[in-house]
């Protein structure tokens, strides 16, 4: 049996090291940014911030490329190591941002 990947967008995997990561939408840091796609990221956190389908707004950090944007998130799954979310609606200029950051990371990746 093949496990079908019903993801429209390509992930990137952040190294253990990187600096991106995710803050709520009071400004509490809830974890690293680990997995980030055009369809919606993965946070390192307690899995028990959140529930599966609650809608939550989310800021994703990168001090490094000075981005700090505030996404509307759904959460898709909880894991022993975090919460998977989907991005609700992405505006353009979210939608770059995240861009950016995929782009750092898949080129480094691909090293």
């Amino acid at each position: 049996m093949h496990n079908i990947e019903k993801r429209k967008y390509e992930r990137v995997s952040l190294p253990g090291q990187s600096g991106p990561y995710i803050e709520d939408a009071a400004g509490k840091r809830l974890g690293a940014l680990r997995v980030i796609g055009q369809g919606g990221l993965f946070c390192e956190c307690d899995p028990k911030t959140y529930r599966a389908g609650e809608i939550v707004l989310l800021r994703i950090v990168d001090p490094s490329e000075g981005i700090e944007r505030s996404v509307s998130c759904e959460v898709r799954y909880t894991e022993d190591k975090g919460i998977g979310f989907a991005f609700e609606d992405l505006g353009p200029d979210s939608a770059v941002e995240i861009g950016v950051i995929i782009g750092k990371y898949y080129s480094a990746g691909k090293k």
